[in-house]
């Protein structure tokens, strides 16, 4: 359960107790209370969520999807090259600052984020917490998927929107291809993403094809969690799965669980990099809880793969 949830129970428990001493309608009308704050906070939240969304337009300019797509055109130099995978910052940000800065040293052609990129969704969040970070990591270009965390009071992910204009994107990069969708919603994935999914993968010549995502597949979850409940989303994931087996997906990025797991399903290699500053999952064995990144190295003899984990204050490679 959520803190907050955790906290208004305790409110409400506390009510019902103070009930036996002052009696029933002490309980009610304290409860009624309780609600009706909580209501007119959440309006609140709602009425202000678009403050500061103006301070954002200057670096739509800048960071908007088609604009990386150019940026990582310029790149492509039809030379071996390596790309990186990380995700799941939030607002960790003086954690955040030693990963991107690690990231930073491996003069990845591109990045790829898997979400989270704050931790409310807030304009302010991104002026503060996330756009600095990308100072850290440019000239590469960031493609960014949103996570649950992105959406914002209202749930449309306007901050993130104003900043890159898609929950979405797909582009070629020497002989790949790279595809992400939003299944940070509500609703986790939807058909039309699977749609997506496939349009752009099953029109793709490229010799090696990536997915980017948030949120795994309860299946993908399955084989590495040590608890019994799931946060992986079930609906559409074993279309989405078909999708991935047909044309060929090398691998599938994702992120929400806060740490490191990896395992081949059907061919398709599944991909948990989350350890960009958030707080560590207790969901995951204690070897994969670590801060984290992937290096991918595509080169004339084909795929070489890092993880890069920061243990002990010490950041350790190995391949996989």
């Amino acid at each position: 359960m959520k803190k907050k949830r955790v906290g208004l129970l305790a409110i409400i428990l506390a009510a019902i107790a103070a009930g036996f001493r002052f009696g029933a309608w002490f309980s009610v009308i304290a409860i009624a209370a309780v609600f009706a704050a909580w209501g007119a906070f959440r309006l609140y939240r709602k009425a202000v969520a678009h403050r500061s969304i103006e301070e954002l337009r200057p670096y739509f300019e800048r960071y908007n999807v088609e604009k990386l797509k150019a940026d990582a055109q310029a790149r492509d130099t039809g030379r071996p090259f390596k790309f990186v995978v990380m995700g799941d910052t939030r607002n960790v940000y003086e954690v955040g600052k030693i990963v991107f800065s690690q990231v930073a040293t491996e003069d990845a052609a591109v990045i790829l984020n898997t979400g989270d990129l704050v931790r409310k969704g807030t304009a302010r969040e991104y002026l503060n917490c996330h756009l600095p970070l990308l100072e850290l990591t440019n000239p590469a270009p960031m493609f960014c998927v949103p996570g649950n965390h992105d959406r914002g009071a209202r749930n449309n992910f306007a901050a993130y929107n104003a900043i890159y204009g898609s929950e979405r994107f797909a582009f070629d990069f020497g002989p790949c291809t790279f595809v992400g969708v939003n299944n940070g919603k509500r609703a986790r994935m939807e058909s039309d993403d699977v749609a997506y999914l496939e349009e752009h993968l099953s029109k793709s010549t490229a010799q090696y094809k990536f997915a980017v995502l948030h949120i795994p597949p309860a299946f993908f979850e399955q084989t590495f969690v040590i608890v019994r409940s799931h946060r992986g989303f079930t609906k559409w994931a074993d279309e989405m799965h078909e999708v991935f087996k047909q044309y060929g997906v090398n691998e599938v990025f994702m992120g929400h669980i806060h740490g490191y797991a990896s395992t081949v399903i059907d061919g398709v290699r599944y991909t948990l990099t989350a350890g960009g500053g958030a707080p560590l999952s207790k969901r995951l064995p204690k070897e994969n809880r670590a801060f984290n990144y992937v290096v991918v190295h595509v080169g004339n003899d084909g795929l070489r793969r890092e993880v890069v984990q920061y243990i002990n204050g010490e950041w350790v490679r190995r391949e996989e």
